[in-house]
């Protein structure tokens, strides 16, 4: 076969596959057996193998995987992926129409499922696949490209005639129930069984082999767009019908209307529907249709106000408690653990569930031997609600000592402490949530690693992490020479950090991601913080007084200021970010639209705050300023009607 035939024939193959991958999974209509598919795909393999000139970056082989990374790379959104607003009964349903309907003349709203899933955003430029990420934190995730690409229902290219220039989608991915089950079965001989089909999908996106990615059956279903260039339609209906001509899957009902009535029986009927599904949902979304309307009402910091998730009452069953075992947190807290009878909620199988604190097993009179009713509401841990029948007579006795090191526990108010600096398993979880994404974000370094490392006592304090060589980890089981260094190169790279990350990391009582981003911006350093008193943290708006006591007693410990100067030792750079400050913009309304080269949205809103301005979500009479960076838009035409003063990027800078 010559070049031009092999060039024919790897084009009919692209198109014969494209064509059975939309009859399987958008059409649900197959036309040939599986086998028959596997050989048709295998062919094109070969094909492009042989001759890779030939092949493009958008074939359907690429659903097969084979690309290994050895980390994630960041990826910044070109819009924010907003989280929703949740709605829990009929009453705070009537004051979210009620808020809408307020600056929205007869309103019309799409009802939509809500997936419980993995959030991704997948970028098409000119109808080709780009790029995709994870959610992250909204505004910056993981680029997850390659895994995403072999989502066997993610079209490689927008089918139907021009699609937008640009165009981020954004959508959830999911898996199957059925699959979930079939999957769980076979990491459980491994002990490495998913807790429900939302982990599952979420672990499988972050699989450094995009082959494992490639196997499990993971189903992509659009939910809504973030930017767009070239996208000539005006409501989310129209979007729908956009999505399924693109070749996306569609599940579930997509419903219009205007009636309130309407909304609160199909939740109803969905509700009933829930366990006949396939896969899971915990509501419904309820949207603006009209773009104009989303646009007018705008967004909070967190969420769109013209958006919002009515979600399902929890689920609940029976079961029986065989005993109570004890979690050891980075706090050093115990949590007592009901181990059950296995019971199935909701297509999930539960064996545990929490209780808690110490008090909660007394109020309850809950003990071993009892049969109790569990609750699971989403992608919560379950709960055990009361006891419905009681066997065991005898009262709990909490426990006295640390089930890791034997110390004598402390108790503070409903809660029992391990105060033993040198405890071990405090020490693992410590540095589990030092190396996660909320902190340091150090890739590879797992639980199984963690736990070897402390046991053997190569790390005795968090610190260590940054002071580990590849001598030590060579001695590991399972780590060869190029594992040890991909290990410690990662680690080296991870060094540098913002401060409200490294506040986060030290594992302080109370003091977690959002009051750490609050006493990082209040302080110009660590020294500052490290100097400062009770009575100043708690001068900080949001921040309590049992906040700030935790946090003054955690500094005025010789021996958590010697953990924070090994940390610098060991090469960890805090970052600080010098953000000017003073009242160019007091009493001001400010919006901020469009994309910038210099500043992310939200360096922009911390600097207007920090001259003493307020960011605004809209364009109304009320606004004085529009900062606008490139590709405006509906807030820019706005502003010039209404004469509000319009700023560039770099009048910005000059200011």
């Amino acid at each position: 076969m010559n070049t031009d035939a092999k060039n024919e024939r790897i084009k009919e193959l692209v198109d014969l596959i494209n064509y059975h991958n939309k009859r399987y999974y958008l059409e649900d209509k197959p036309e040939i057996t599986d086998s028959e598919f596997d050989l048709l795909l295998k062919e094109l393999v070969r094909l492009e193998k042989e001759n890779p000139e030939l092949a493009s970056t958008n074939s359907p082989s690429q659903k097969v995987g084979g690309f290994i990374s050895e980390h994630f790379e960041k990826y910044k959104h070109l819009k924010k992926m907003y989280s929703l607003e949740n709605i829990s009964n009929e009453e705070e349903l009537k004051k979210f129409i009620e808020r809408v309907e307020k600056i929205i003349k007869n309103p019309a709203f799409i009802l939509e499922p809500k997936f419980d899933g993995s959030s991704v955003s997948i970028t098409y430029k000119n109808g080709f696949f780009k790029a995709a990420s994870t959610r992250g934190d909204g505004a910056i995730g993981e680029n997850i490209t390659q895994n995403a690409k072999t989502i066997k229902n993610i079209p490689l290219e927008l089918t139907g005639l021009r699609p937008p220039e640009l165009i981020e989608i954004r959508g959830e991915v999911i898996f199957p129930l059925k699959e979930f089950q079939k999957l769980n079965k076979r990491l459980e001989e491994a002990n490495q069984a998913f807790s429900n089909p939302r982990n599952a999908a979420a672990g499988s996106l972050r699989q450094l082999d995009t082959r494992i990615t490639a196997e499990r059956p993971l189903v992509f279903i659009p939910w809504g767009i973030g930017e767009s260039v070239g996208l000539n339609i005006q409501s989310e209906s129209e979007l729908i019908d956009k999505f399924r001509g693109w070749g996306f899957t569609i599940l579930g009902e997509y419903l219009k209307t205007k009636d309130r009535t309407f909304i609160q029986d199909h939740f109803k009927i969905t509700l009933n529907k829930r366990e006949q599904l396939d896969y899971e949902i915990d509501g419904l979304v309820i949207k603006l249709d009209r773009f104009k309307d989303q646009v007018e009402l705008g967004f909070t910091s967190k969420y769109p106000k013209w958006a919002a998730a009515l979600k399902f009452p929890s689920m609940v069953a029976k079961t029986k408690i065989n005993k109570i075992t004890y979690q050891i947190g980075r706090t050093g807290m115990i949590t007592p653990v009901a181990e059950l009878d296995e019971v199935l909620i909701g297509g999930v199988s539960v064996k545990r569930a929490t209780l808690h604190n110490f008090d909660q097993i007394k109020q309850l009179e809950i003990n071993t031997m009892d049969e109790v009713l569990i609750e699971r509401a989403g992608d919560v841990i379950p709960k055990v609600l009361k006891v419905i029948q009681k066997n065991n007579k005898t009262n709990f006795k909490n426990p006295t000592e640390c089930p890791s090191c034997r110390s004598t526990l402390s108790k503070e108010g409903s809660y029992l402490f391990c105060k033993n600096i040198d405890c071990q398993e405090v020490l693992k979880r410590k540095i589990s949530y030092l190396v996660s994404k909320k902190c340091f974000n150090i890739i590879g370094l797992g639980s199984n690693i963690i736990n070897n490392l402390v046991s053997k006592k190569v790390i005795s304090r968090i610190s260590d992490v940054f002071n580990l060589d590849e001598s030590e980890i060579l001695k590991l089981d399972g780590f060869g020479p190029k594992l040890a260094n991909n290990l410690i190169t990662e680690i080296n790279n991870k060094k540098n950090i913002e401060l409200s990350r490294f506040i986060s990391s030290l594992g302080i009582r109370h003091v977690g991601e959002n009051i750490s981003k609050l006493i990082s911006l209040h302080f110009k350093d660590l020294n500052e913080i490290i100097l400062a008193g009770k009575e100043e943290i708690e001068s900080i708006e949001g921040i309590g007084i049992e906040i700030a006591a935790s946090l003054d007693s955690y500094l005025d410990k010789k021996e958590n200021i010697h953990e924070i100067d090994n940390f610098i030792k060991n090469g960890v750079l805090i970052k600080t970010e010098d953000l000017p400050t003073g009242d160019k913009f007091k009493g001001k309304m400010i919006c901020i639209t469009g994309k910038f080269k210099n500043f992310s949205r939200d360096e922009l809103t911390l600097i207007v705050n920090n001259q003493k301005g307020k960011v605004v979500s809209s364009i109304s009479s009320k606004t004085d300023i529009l900062v606008a960076g490139e590709k405006s838009g509906s807030k820019f035409k706005k502003a010039k009607e209404l004469g509000i003063k319009i700023i560039s990027e770099s009048d910005f800078l000059k200011l």
